[in-house]
């Protein structure tokens, strides 16, 4: 078949873990279809880094997209008259929906595949062929616990404007599609909320590919009391949980383990961030890094300190295929078929996450017995090979429509 798949982000290189989930997916879909790729890009390296996926993809089409506060000022002002979602607003752009029509005519698409929930809004309502929603969250959720924590009273008004009407739309969306694609049974549950219990949803795990992760399995030299924190920084879910357990957590880790070093690592952490950081001994607040490998190879574990958010982490399943051990508190790993003190440790708060963290940098017995189940769980069940099995009965579906 032919497929168009529009994306927010251009996914290579899979340098964060939405990027990775839909990485995975485009190739595996360009392995058994022709596939056209369509993209903002936010930048001349993004259009050079999307004209790359021209090796799998049969087309490659890129779109501008620039935020600014200016701009952000005038978007948050349209959806306060309209009732929109500011953040679903604030990327509309017309050129794009008159790509994606014009796409949809010139290469005679049997099937749009739309990346998550603000690229729905270019979906033609006229176009009649298969559309299929790819949920990485079930957005109006993020955005609830995001208000549930918030301590701004400002803030918190907004986060529960946000949600109400996301989750008026994400329902609208979801019925929209002829397939809505979730990442775990807890994304599927809470979208059908939204939706309907009626609404297609079928769901496919977040995937790595274990292969690639073997060669550095196979070379990590871990280094004592070295702990690892690592994702997008801008997302305030990973930076308000890394505060988080600063605040409260870390220096009780400190005290049982003086000789901790701490690497958060992750593209454009926010002031509050950075400055708490420099008030942390032990902490090294990297930013964006272009190679990883070098910190995945040097941990003793990976902290997962999320207090908020959605979908599945991908870089737990990452840690995993590579044998690094994983704390993480009970949502961070929501999602994930893994139990704690078998695959990895769980725990929610402050006190018992330090805890946890030195139980694994202090016995190493321990934390070869969760690497080892961990990546036995990754080849039975998140490997790609095995895990987009559904996502082929989906396609095979839409080819009899």
């Amino acid at each position: 078949m032919r497929v168009l798949v529009l994306t927010q982000v251009v996914v290579y290189p899979p340098d964060a873990g939405p990027k990775v989930k839909t990485l995975q997916v485009l190739r595996h879909l360009a392995g058994q279809h022709e596939v056209v790729y369509c993209t903002f890009v936010r930048s001349d390296k993004e259009a050079l880094d999307a004209a790359k996926l021209g090796e799998i993809c049969c087309r490659v089409v890129t779109l501008p997209l620039k935020r600014s506060r200016a701009g952000d000022v005038r978007f948050l002002a349209e959806s306060l008259l309209t009732r929109d979602s500011f953040v679903l607003r604030r990327d509309y752009r017309a050129a794009m929906q008159s790509m994606v029509r014009r796409l949809l005519q010139e290469e005679r698409i049997d099937v749009l595949h739309v990346d998550q929930l603000n690229m729905m809004r270019f979906v033609p309502p006229e176009w009649s062929g298969t559309v299929i929603l790819d949920e990485h969250n079930a957005v109006w959720r993020v955005f609830d616990r995001l208000r549930e924590g918030a301590g701004n009273p400002l803030k918190s008004w907004f986060l529960g404007r946000e949600t109400r009407i996301i989750r008026k739309l994400e329902g609208r969306a979801c019925r929209r599609a002829q397939v809505v694609l979730a990442v775990s049974e807890q994304d599927k549950l809470a979208l059908q909320e939204v939706a309907g219990e009626s609404a297609p949803i079928e769901v496919v795990p977040i995937t790595v590919d274990a292969e690639v992760f073997t060669a550095i399995l196979e070379t990590r030299s871990p280094e004592a009391d070295r702990l690892l924190t690592i994702g997008s920084m801008f997302w305030l879910p990973n930076s308000e949980g890394v505060m988080w357990w600063l605040r409260e957590g870390y220096e009780q880790l400190r005290v049982m383990r003086p000789e901790l070093t701490y690497d958060i690592v992750g593209a454009r952490p926010p002031r509050a961030l950075q400055e708490l950081a420099e008030r942390c001994e032990g902490v090294r607040l990297h930013g964006y890094v272009a190679d990883a490998v070098p910190f995945w190879t040097q941990a003793s574990a990976l902290a997962v300190p999320l207090l908020s958010g959605g979908g599945v982490r991908v870089k737990i399943l990452e840690a995993m295929a590579m044998g690094v051990p994983v704390i993480s508190t009970t949502l961070g790993c929501e999602g994930l078929d893994v139990q704690d003190g078998v695959h990895l440790l769980v725990a929610d708060s402050p006190a018992a996450f330090a805890q946890a963290c030195a139980r694994v940098l202090q016995d190493s017995d321990l934390a070869r017995h969760l690497a080892r189940n961990a990546r036995q769980l990754i080849l039975e069940r998140y490997d790609a090979k095995v895990a987009l099995r559904t996502l082929d009965a989906v396609y095979e579906r839409a080819g009899k429509r």
